[in-house]
């Protein structure tokens, strides 16, 4: 579907590639103030951090009630993935399902890129992270308000396409 604004034709449909754009600058933006706040004062960066990786510190600063928005990679292997810590097995799914009941529940937003490698790209990590809690977004504020834009006509692109080929009800 194309609509006219401002005298330009826009599409309003988008596609996984641009919310992964729009995802990641959002990330390389956050990620850039919390480095330039690192390298004027690391104690105090360190207590006011801006992003936080990994499923666990995800689940910890959730618990804390000091997340904006949750970033999950979409091929995160849950059916075999387990977790083995102090003889205790932890399940990947359960602890996804437990992020996202927790932001559906905080009203938290939920955003997903296609890959780990492209997520742990974006916040300067090796080898791979699962997901990335930003804790405070302040100066990126544009570029979140277009990531979250992005992804929700793509996921409104997806219900819609999904249904395409199911006959009408109405019909």
């Amino acid at each position: 579907m194309i609509k006219k604004i401002d005298g330009r034709f826009h599409s309003l449909t988008s596609t996984a590639k641009d919310a992964d754009v729009a995802i990641i600058e959002f990330l390389k933006k956050v990620k850039k103030f919390q480095d330039r706040a690192w390298k004027k004062n690391p104690i105090k960066a360190k207590s006011k951090r801006r992003l936080v990786c990994g499923l666990r510190e995800v689940r910890k600063h959730l618990s804390l009630e000091t997340v904006c928005c949750v970033i999950l990679a979409n091929d995160i292997e849950t059916d075999k993935s387990r977790i083995f810590l102090n003889s205790d097995t932890i399940d990947l799914t359960t602890d996804i399902d437990i992020i996202k009941e927790i932001c559906s529940s905080k009203h938290i937003d939920i955003l997903w890129t296609s890959s780990k490698r492209d997520l742990s790209k974006a916040v300067s990590k090796w080898p791979i992270v699962s997901a990335v809690a930003v804790l405070d977004y302040r100066g990126a504020e544009d570029a979140y308000s277009t990531a979250i834009q992005t992804f929700s006509n793509f996921m409104t692109y997806c219900r819609i396409a999904d249904h395409i080929h199911q006959p009408s009800l109405f019909a």
